[in-house]
């Protein structure tokens, strides 16, 4: 409850300042009548709005999980029409009209018949139907709009964990292949030169590791680090391309002070080398990523090769999870086309960052 209410304090005290000012701004001011801020209905529909706020943040914040989401719906209900109860006679009596005596009607004392007793506009003595018909619409919208709220802050976390469980797989799982490839690349190296080259190798490497295991964490990074990501990532890669594949990557992104959310391109830049190498055929990938004003555009492009992948390399999981971190973290701001032929498979993503 804190952190989310300290972070829109401002738009819930908005909405509390606004929804206690319906009385004045929305019921006629009679021009006969002096002090209308100051009269007993007035008053009394602010004391009922006051409590109907309140009734909304508990069961918002208590009846609804306690309650509701329990499926303990009798008792939710027996509570529901106790405090609509409630909020419709405490005003009343707290403003001097007492229901079951202010809206009795006396009898004239001649013909046995009700007497016609018109109230005094600053007595409070309005009939006390009128009030309940008043309030229940607005009682109703304010129940209504609190389940509506906290089911949808219930399925938002729901899925805020579910892209944090998929983050978290994809930061824990390391590609066996890759991790294979390398080491043997950075060994070979080291046995035929024995020069600078393993050293930064291996540096890069444990860059890669410490920033999925760590830096990663946060839902949004600098822009630079993640580009910093992918190029060790491409370097380590290209050590065991051989001159059959023919690889580009252009980098003209301006990092800024931008930021992005971690682990979002790569998946598509780790499938290219995936599918798209094979030492037996001729091999083609091109990586660009570029910044358009305030967007970032991530293009990969590679020919298909015939590949022999692991069934877990088959399973076309990555990107599935990377399409749903992106409505996720994205919504309405990114554009992902996805084209491919007989030849070539393509992607285009285009990011709106801030």
């Amino acid at each position: 409850m804190g952190k989310d209410f300290r972070k829109y304090s401002w738009l819930h005290a908005t909405g509390v300042v606004a929804f206690l000012m319906l009385p004045i701004l929305l019921y006629p001011h009679p021009p006969e009548i002096k002090n209308f801020l100051f009269t007993a209905p007035t008053i009394r529909d602010f004391i009922a709005n006051l409590l109907m706020v309140t009734f909304f943040y508990i069961n918002y914040y208590f009846l609804i999980p306690t309650l509701f989401e329990k499926k303990e719906y009798t008792v939710y209900a027996l509570i529901i029409l106790f405090s609509f109860g409630l909020i419709i006679v405490l005003p009343s009596m707290l403003t001097g009209l007492i229901p079951w005596v202010e809206h009795f009607k006396p009898r004239h004392p001649g013909t046995g018949m009700p007497a016609q007793r018109v109230p005094k506009p600053n007595s409070g003595e309005w009939n006390f139907m009128s009030i309940v018909n008043n309030h229940v619409l607005l009682y109703l919208s304010v129940v209504l709009l609190s389940i509506l709220l906290r089911i949808r802050e219930r399925l938002f976390a729901t899925e805020k964990s579910k892209a944090d469980a998929e983050l978290n797989s994809l930061k824990s799982q390391v590609n066996p292949h890759f991790l294979f490839n390398t080491l043997n690349s950075i060994y070979g190296m080291a046995v035929r030169e024995k020069s600078l080259k393993t050293a930064e190798s291996i540096i890069k490497l444990s860059g890669l590791m410490r920033y999925v295991v760590t830096e990663a964490e946060t839902e949004f990074v600098p822009l630079e680090k993640e580009l910093e990501y992918i190029e060790n990532y491409i370097s380590l890669q290209r050590l065991r391309l051989d001159s059959s594949v023919d690889f580009t990557f252009l980098n003209e992104a301006d990092a800024g002070r931008k930021v992005i959310a971690p682990l979002i391109l790569i998946p598509f830049i780790e499938n290219a080398f995936k599918h798209g190498v094979n030492p037996d055929e001729k091999s083609e990938i091109l990586i660009s990523i570029e910044t358009i004003g305030t967007s970032l555009v991530l293009t990969v492009k590679n020919l298909k090769v015939n590949q022999q992948l692991a069934h877990h390399e088959k399973s076309g999981h990555g990107i599935d999870n990377v399409k749903s971190r992106l409505s996720h973290l994205y919504p309405n701001k990114n554009s992902l086309t996805l084209s491919e032929d007989e030849l070539t498979y393509m992607i285009r993503l285009r990011l709106e960052l801030t």
